[in-house]
């Protein structure tokens, strides 16, 4: 009985080590605070520090202990919203912060077409999550 103490806080121990690591690199590379000055609300920078800290504990408490949410279908599709909202938004900020993109274009010289290469980024991304969730086994 007392292993299984023990690996349970081994492992909620390591879980918490990641998701402070993940808090701790996107807060300091400036995600956040860049993302409330684009929207204006930098007013309310704690606020969002810190919803972003308990999201990642939630995260990792639900990836620990999977708790059954019976909500349905929309449920579901909003949950999905939600998290493509935010990993597009937290994607769009690492590439502003760490200007990716025009140094891609820079160094490989590319003029013209960068609307389509940004579409095809995007469809390949939407083509390759619906191929990864719908048909993947």
């Amino acid at each position: 009985m007392w292993n299984e103490w023990f690996l349970g806080a081994v492992g909620l121990a390591c879980g918490g080590i990641a998701a402070a690591g993940l808090a701790t690199f996107i807060t300091s590379i400036g995600v956040v605070s860049r993302l409330a000055q684009v929207t204006r609300t930098a007013c309310h920078i704690n606020r969002y520090e810190n919803i972003f800290f308990l999201g990642c504990v939630a995260g990792n408490l639900y990836s620990l202990y999977v708790w059954p949410l019976p909500l349905g279908k929309p449920a579901l599709g909003l949950s999905g919203l939600f998290v493509g909202v935010f990993l597009g938004c937290m994607i769009g900020g690492i590439a502003e912060v760490l200007n990716a993109i025009p140094v891609f274009f820079h160094r490989t010289r590319l003029r013209l077409g960068l609307k389509a290469l940004v579409w095809a980024i995007a469809l390949g991304k939407v083509a390759g999550g619906i191929f990864d969730f719908l048909i993947a086994p």
